[in-house]
């Protein structure tokens, strides 16, 4: 099983971008699981997901890099005896830093043989997100394989590649896509990232 970590601040769109990568991927005869990770104690994005027809596993009242990550192996233990995805995609709180989570999969989690973790930056805010959160957002680019720069479709060139340089100096390794997941510009290149 494959674990697609979705990581990104509050309002940089990854509710709209997981839709259309889990529709992606279930277009292509994937069977996948999805698991909710909110901070409070209703899950308006697992009710949103769930009328679409997905698979969803909600985690509520904490941090699944934290304070649930005992949850969360006992949630893709539960997934791939009752499920058994492909493909599980774990939206994370926007205040989640997944390299405090891979390393918990990693030991044991045994049915999962591969982790990748995106991280969605809100381009418009990213400079203003990127000095007041520092830390968070740091964390976040420096665990993550790929990068998507969303809402570029609300920017110009010189402002993506700035975010760009900036992604790169921060994590070099990184992939880094530049799209728009409401206007769905870009999204066959960052498929082909997620590969």
């Amino acid at each position: 099983m494959k674990l697609l970590m979705f990581s990104g601040f509050l309002g940089s769109g990854k509710t709209t971008l997981l839709l259309e990568i889990a529709r992606r991927l279930a277009a292509g005869s994937q069977k996948i699981a999805i698991i909710e990770n909110e901070v409070g104690e209703v899950g308006i994005d697992g009710q949103y997901l769930r009328q679409e027809g997905l698979e969803v596993q909600e985690m509520f009242g904490g941090c699944v890099c934290c304070t649930l990550s005992v949850d969360l192996i006992t949630t893709l233990k539960k997934l791939d005896r009752l499920v058994q995805p492909q493909t599980v995609i774990l939206e994370a709180t926007g205040i989640a830093r997944p390299g405090d989570i891979v390393p918990t999969v990693q030991k044991y989690a045994s049915m999962v043989d591969e982790i990748q973790v995106l991280v969605l930056v809100d381009g418009p805010r990213y400079e203003m997100l990127l000095e007041v959160m520092n830390p968070l957002v740091t964390a976040q680019i420096g665990a993550a394989d790929v990068v998507a720069i969303n809402k570029i479709d609300e920017m110009g060139e010189d402002g993506v590649d700035r975010i760009r340089t900036s992604v790169k100096d921060l994590n070099e390794g990184t992939r880094v896509v530049a799209i728009s997941a409401e206007q769905q510009i870009n999204l066959d290149d960052l498929m082909g990232a997620l590969q």
